[in-house]
């Protein structure tokens, strides 16, 4: 399992002091981009390197609890890999261990010259499963 920190400051949050859910989002996207750049096979460097793409084909989210104006969140990421699919589950906690928001990406896998689904490179199921 792989974790991100993410700190929500001033411009993360509304005028009473609450994160603007928006960037709750994009701090979950942010953690699985981490991830996947950890792991070796960077979103941005995917199509020159493997020929295809990643892009979102769902996400849904569960708000549980209010993130607020300088709450440190923990957000963890499991991958769930399909034949044709990547998909992410993200998970934030306070320092409590209290889950404020769940959510999940479904990436498809698709080919970089025709857009047309096809099973995920080798190297990048390799490397996003590893287990460190």
């Amino acid at each position: 399992m792989f974790e991100y920190e993410w700190k929500c400051a001033w411009g993360d949050a509304d005028p009473h002091g609450i994160a603007y859910y928006p960037n709750l989002v994009d701090a979950m996207h942010r953690a699985g981009e981490e991830f996947m750049d950890e792991r070796g096979v960077a979103y941005w460097d995917i199509p020159d390197e493997y020929g295809v793409h990643l892009p979102i084909v769902s996400m849904d989210t569960d708000f549980e609890r209010p993130v607020t104006v300088g709450d440190v969140v923990r957000i963890t990421v499991e991958p769930d890999l399909g034949t044709k699919s990547l998909g992410i589950t993200l998970t934030g906690q306070d320092a409590d261990g209290n889950t404020l928001f769940t959510g999940e990406e479904q990436h498809v896998c698709v080919s970089k010259s025709d857009n047309k689904p096809q099973e995920l490179p080798e190297a990048v199921r390799e490397a996003v499963a590893d287990e460190d």
